[in-house]
């Protein structure tokens, strides 16, 4: 009977072990429970900062809004420099003349006794300028008022060519100035107007 009931304790000494290890584990967390509140853990605050520290106002002023400075969105573009190719562009051959803007004729001037014959290439723009105009301007002054200069119209050609004309009735040992003008069509305005082209140097008449 005493070995029986010897077997029997050692049977059950087992799980009462394991029972009041598992009781003694879950009573760990209520352990601290009814303690001051000096004992309790202090778990520390984690603040969520945005960038700017806002300091706190020296003054409590009560019903006052204090300002709070605002996250700026900067968006910094670096320089561009423009890259590319230059086209090249060669212009067409010109039918008289070369290019030029504004356009310029310098016509060759032969003096000779009392006269001047002038030589310059026409304009090609036939639809534009109908004819020249060429005037003498003396470079002598004279009292009063100065009379008018002498001066030539010329016909504009249908091709591509050399425009040539004399104009007479200068003073021998007076130096001139030649104004060529191209004698053109206004289109919106309706009417003939003289633009002037090219002058020359002064030149003496022999």
């Amino acid at each position: 009977m005493a070995a029986v009931l010897a077997v029997g304790l050692v049977v059950l000494g087992a799980p009462a072990t394991e029972i009041a290890a598992q009781v003694t584990a879950s009573w760990a967390p209520f352990r601290d429970a009814g303690t001051t509140i000096d004992r309790v853990p202090q778990v520390p605050q984690v603040v969520e900062r945005t960038g700017f520290d806002v300091p706190e106002p020296a003054i409590a002023a009560p019903n006052v809004a204090i300002p709070v400075p605002r996250g700026i969105d900067l968006e910094f573009v670096p320089p561009t420099v423009p890259r590319g190719v230059i086209p090249e562009y060669t212009p067409p051959e010109a039918t008289c003349g070369g290019y030029t803007s504004p356009r310029r004729i310098v016509p060759a001037i032969v003096p000779a006794v009392g006269s001047a014959t002038l030589t310059w290439m026409a304009d090609s723009d036939n639809s534009r300028v109908t004819g020249y105009r060429v005037q003498a301007v003396s470079q002598q002054l004279v009292t009063g008022v100065q009379p008018a200069p002498p001066q030539q119209l010329v016909g504009q050609r249908d091709d591509c060519g050399e425009v040539s004309t004399t104009i007479a009735g200068l003073t021998s040992g007076v130096h001139y100035v030649f104004w060529l003008e191209e004698q053109t069509w206004d289109e919106d305005a309706q009417l003939v107007e003289f633009v002037q082209v090219g002058t020359s140097a002064p030149v003496l008449i022999p």
